[in-house]
């Protein structure tokens, strides 16, 4: 009995550690501040956007980033088509003649070694980019009109060499606003994660870097394949030592869209678990902490005691909304609080057949089959 109790509260304290991980790293890396820059002093920005038969997103996509709040003239947007069979040529080819500062290119073969899938897209239109700046998003994506500005004046302080900033979905339906909440907590434990220096992921639909960084990364021709690029990015750019910044607020905010069925959700966190496996001792220490959750629920299912059970119910359930509540209160989610415990029991099953996704080591994307 006193061994039971003993574990049980080995187990509190463990979870409600990594709580207030999470909750102090969050706030702390919120409230660091970036000051205004005069157009004059911006830096010249090209923005990435990798299109894969992206027919039905492609033109808003656009719309939205040539409708932001930045000079004209101080920046590019390069769409890459990566071998797309739908209309996708066709509609780049029309949008050009729209904006004139739209440059398109094409891959026509795949991508070898360390460039396949996502990663060889970008890739290719970097190197056709003038920026000092290198800022990414996707064609199902739509950005705020302060979107380019946000993340181009945090590069006023020249230690800064990386910029990952929040995505946001609007959802209809419970699986979709399940989603919505999903995102934000993911987002939030990464951004704690970078005010602490231990890079746990980022999002690269909403990502940013200076062209010198990456080049003298060697790019992603030099970075081991990940089918999370964005992360494998973002290891290279901290073992550098150089200053990384995660923001949070709309402005810096951009929106994309839901899985739709429940087989693309699963395959999407497939890909998500198999690039985390690179993330070392860090991952280990994560996965334990969760597990400290689990060792002390089952544990009170098999002594048949339901206080324990409800405890630790009560603690998962307390312990995730305070993480999120600051945030969703920022970024005016707030009418999702209440998507906040659906999300919790969600997801927490889920966590039980993660292990399982890394028996297939295949990873599709965007109708492409990938391999670690």
């Amino acid at each position: 009995m006193i061994m039971q109790e003993l574990l049980y509260y080995i187990a509190i304290l463990i979870y409600t550690s990594r709580v207030v991980y999470f909750f102090i790293g969050a706030a702390k890396e919120r409230n660091k501040k970036s000051g205004n820059v005069n157009d004059a002093d911006l830096p010249f920005v090209s923005i990435i956007i990798p299109a894969r038969n992206e027919e039905l997103n492609l033109v808003e996509c656009i719309e939205s980033v040539f409708s932001v709040d930045y000079p004209r003239e101080k920046f590019e947007v390069i769409i890459v088509d990566d071998r797309s069979s739908d209309s996708t040529p066709s509609l780049l080819l029309m949008q050009q003649f729209r904006f004139p500062n739209l440059i398109t290119a094409r891959i026509n073969f795949d991508g070898e070694k360390n460039l396949q899938g996502k990663a060889g897209a970008l890739d290719y239109g970097i190197q056709r980019a003038k920026g000092e700046i290198l800022l990414f998003t996707d064609a199902d994506c739509t950005v705020h009109t302060q979107w380019v500005r946000e993340h181009a004046k945090v590069y006023q302080d020249s230690k800064v060499a990386m910029v990952c900033a929040f995505t946001l979905i609007d959802g209809n339906n419970l699986f979709q606003k399940i989603q919505s909440v999903e995102w934000i907590s993911t987002h939030t434990m990464a951004s704690a994660s970078v005010y602490y220096k231990q890079f746990l992921g980022c999002f690269g639909n909403n990502l940013s870097i200076k062209t010198t960084m990456y080049k003298q990364l060697g790019g992603y021709a030099s970075i081991p394949f990940s089918v999370t690029e964005d992360l494998a990015l973002m290891q290279q750019v901290g073992k550098q030592r150089q200053t990384i910044r995660y923001l949070c607020s709309i402005e810096s905010s951009v929106k994309t869209k839901p899985c739709i069925s429940f087989s693309e959700y699963l395959q999407q966190h497939k890909r998500w678990v198999r690039g985390a496996t690179q993330l070392g001792w860090r991952a280990t220490v994560f996965v334990s902490t969760s597990m400290a959750f689990w060792v002390g629920l089952a544990l009170s299912i098999i002594t048949l005691h339901p206080w324990w059970f409800f405890g630790f119910l009560t603690l998962r359930l307390i312990g995730d909304y305070a993480v999120n509540a600051p945030t969703l209160s920022l970024l005016k989610r707030n009418y999702l609080l209440i998507y906040s415990f659906p999300t919790v029991i969600f997801f927490s099953l889920l966590e039980l057949s993660l292990p399982f996704m890394l028996l297939d080591p295949t990873i599709s994307w965007k109708g492409q089959k990938l391999k670690m």
